[in-house]
């Protein structure tokens, strides 16, 4: 039997065939991303009623025109437009309106926002301080309310300076609605006990109970004679 011999020549067209091979297949399994790069698609903007709101001029105007009136220990509350914050709605006994709130103080010149939240990727977040600009965006809410104390001075700085040992002690989010501990707490529990605080009472605004569970809803931090609302805004869709 003839036996076959390898040549420069042959190992050349065998290279030669193998690369050939090789980009085919590489073109075939990336054909859509090599046509992409060839001729560009525009990409697929998706108007979401998120993106709506943000987008709207009316709604970035009104989210921006509370931070001029806006005052040391002011409540902002919000709703929210995913689902968790639905169901923290249905949690109000009167007002089902909001979903969320913090206390506002003027830092360095500008709203800056104290309040205890969670996610699904972060359960057990700390307190946190955030601009009233982003609390009260319009990409991510529905609308927002500015509600104001009957406090003096003296007792607002107290409110400050509570409002900022939970931050700065990085209290975790309670994520039970335990009213009677102190070590984990949630958005509400927060401004009702850091009132309590303030004005060395026991109850200074009032609870809700559902049986024999009793918690803070979001409508019970507003919903007491004397409590002023400052402004109220209703994003455009």
């Amino acid at each position: 039997m003839e036996q076959y011999t390898t040549t420069p020549h042959n190992r050349k067209l065998h290279a030669v065939l193998l690369i050939t091979l090789l980009l085919l297949f590489l073109f075939v399994y990336n054909r859509v991303a090599l046509l992409n790069l060839i001729h560009p698609q525009e990409p697929v903007i998706v108007n979401s009623p998120n993106l709506m709101r943000s987008n709207n001029p009316w709604n970035q105007y009104h989210a921006d025109s509370c931070a001029s009136i806006v005052m040391d220990g002011d409540l902002v509350v919000r709703s929210g437009a995913d689902a968790i914050s639905a169901l923290f709605i249905k949690a109000n006994s009167h007002d089902k309106s909001y979903s969320h709130a913090g206390i506002v103080f003027i830092e360095n010149g500008y709203p800056m926002v104290y309040d205890a939240i969670a996610t699904a990727e972060n359960p057990h977040a700390e307190v946190s301080r955030d601009s009233l600009k982003n609390f009260i965006n319009p990409f991510n809410n529905t609308g927002y309310a500015v509600y104001r104390y009957q406090l003096n001075k003296p007792e607002i700085r107290k409110f400050h300076e509570v409002m900022m040992g939970y931050y700065r002690d990085r209290i975790k989010f309670d994520a039970h609605f335990d009213l009677e501990t102190d070590s984990l707490l949630y958005c509400s529990e927060i401004v009702y006990k850091a009132l309590n605080k303030v004005t060395n009472q026991n109850k200074y605004l009032n609870t809700t109970k559902a049986g024999a569970f009793e918690y803070v809803a979001i409508d019970d931090l507003y919903l007491k004679k004397g409590i002023k609302m400052i402004c109220k805004i209703i994003y455009k869709q």
